[in-house]
């Protein structure tokens, strides 16, 4: 949701940022072929890269090798096919003695296919005693599954699950969630969240300022915005969406040098040609 609209894509400093990691890891995990960009963007990357992303993050936390994550990844594509399902199904094994894989229905799996039974996170409990007996990291990485499939109102209920460990990217993905719902004042809630686990958090402070302009708060849009590019300058959605909410206030004058900064940054996106046309509209 970080740009005006449409897919969202990523350049390798910017899921550098996300990660909290140098881009010299990410570059390590590209030539590892643990991560690849979008095909036909040069160096792009869609949210399920990011997703990815984050999870070779925990596990890299954790201790492991990239050799390790690719030889255990392969084990795990064999009891779950879809590659980033599998890859957030090894965070069960951080701490385990043995190698072991959480499916998309929550089931512990050995690479083999035998099912194990899980005490810690109740696969085999009742429906109505799972939130509570799952940790909230494991609802994170079902909700990071989940969105990524678009099933978006199951990520959200998996997110709620993972709420109460306080963390930005859970209360900021579940923001997300609730603004593709179109639940706009319960989004802005969940970004406002984020920012008090996270005040450096530049995405949530972008996405706050969208969802604030939608609601009619546009000075309060410009707030956030301008919050946001003075901890990541460069941040090439935040210039656009700040010139919307500058435009919209009659600050045209201020506005085109965010579009023009949005050029600079990003001058080949599908948003490239829009702000190209305000900037040669007399009206903006």
């Amino acid at each position: 949701m970080s740009e005006p609209c449409g897919e969202r894509t990523f350049s390798i400093e910017e899921v550098a940022e996300h990660c909290g990691l140098p881009q010299s890891v990410l570059r390590q995990w590209l030539d590892n072929g643990l991560l690849e960009p979008l095909r036909g963007t040069g160096a792009r990357f869609g949210f399920q890269a990011v997703g990815l992303a984050r999870t070779l993050c925990e596990l890299r936390r954790a201790g492991w090798s990239p050799a390790r994550i690719k030889a255990r990844w392969a084990q795990a594509r064999r009891v779950v096919a879809d590659p980033a399902a599998a890859l957030s199904g090894l965070v069960a094994s951080v701490g385990a003695g043995h190698v072991t894989v959480r499916a998309p229905d929550g089931r512990l799996l050995e690479p083999s296919g035998q099912m194990l039974f899980d005490f810690k996170a109740g696969s085999q409990a009742s429906g109505a005693n799972l939130p509570r007996l799952r940790s909230p990291r494991d609802w994170f990485a079902i909700g990071v599954e989940a969105e990524a499939a678009g099933r978006v109102q199951d990520a959200a209920r998996a997110y709620e699950h993972a709420l109460p460990d306080c963390s930005a990217e859970t209360h900021f993905n579940l923001g997300n969630c609730y603004y593709e719902q179109k639940r706009r004042k319960e989004a802005a809630a969940q970004f406002l969240a984020a920012i008090r686990c996270n005040s450096a958090y530049a995405e949530a402070w972008n996405n706050l300022g969208i969802v604030r302009g939608e609601l009619g708060d546009r000075r309060g849009a410009v707030q956030a915005l301008e919050h946001a590019l003075s901890l990541v300058p460069h941040y090439a959605d935040a210039h656009y969406n700040l010139a919307e909410a500058l435009s919209s206030i009659g600050e045209l004058g201020r506005a085109r040098r965010h579009w023009s900064a949005y050029l600079r940054f990003d001058p080949n996106s599908r948003w490239a040609e829009q702000a190209r046309r305000r900037l040669r509209s007399p009206r903006g």
